[in-house]
């Protein structure tokens, strides 16, 4: 696939392996590409190579805390424009509008939250950002078909089964 026709990127950085799992699933049937790492600095990494679309980061993540790698995030123009959204745990312990403004966030998500809605707020950002998003029944040029409303061989293509009255319930042909 070519950068031309490549999904947009998301890269994910959560510890929990269960949580990652799941956000990476559930983002993944938007359409897009997603990347899931388990720490920081990791993190970080990938996204100085380039081509990462959108970042969810956790509060909390081993080797390079979420704000830690905001505050590094910034300091490279390259990457200081990818919209991000950070996750946490720490509820009311944090001001959500003050980390927003401060680090251009497009929201602080407060565990637990629906991956779905997270999902959703990341294709509106990336449209309203221009970025064009193929739903999966476009991915690779392919198109949406309704399925049958019941399967049967006629709707598979294959001839319908013919069956005598002796063969009915027998094992043998």
């Amino acid at each position: 696939m070519s950068s031309a026709t490549a999904s947009p990127t998301v890269l994910i950085i959560e510890d929990d392996p269960v949580f990652r799992r799941v956000l990476h699933f559930t983002v993944a049937k938007t359409g897009l590409a997603v990347e899931a790492v388990s720490d920081g600095e990791t993190g970080f990494q990938r996204l100085l190579t380039g081509d990462i679309s959108f970042l969810v980061t956790d509060f909390q993540v081993p080797r390079l805390e979420g704000i830690e790698l905001l505050r590094a995030i910034q300091t490279i123009p390259e990457i200081a424009d990818v919209p991000a959204v950070l996750c946490t745990a720490k509820g009311f312990e944090l001001d959500s509008e003050q980390l927003r403004k401060e680090f251009g966030l497009i929201a602080v998500m407060h565990k637990p939250f629906s991956p779905r809605g997270l999902s959703e707020l990341i294709v509106q950002t990336l449209r309203q950002r221009g970025v064009n998003i193929a739903t999966p029944a476009t991915i690779a040029g392919m198109t949406a078909v309704s399925p049958p409303s019941r399967i049967s061989p006629s709707n598979l293509g294959a001839p319908p089964l013919q069956r005598s009255p002796s063969t009915i319930g027998s094992f043998h042909d």
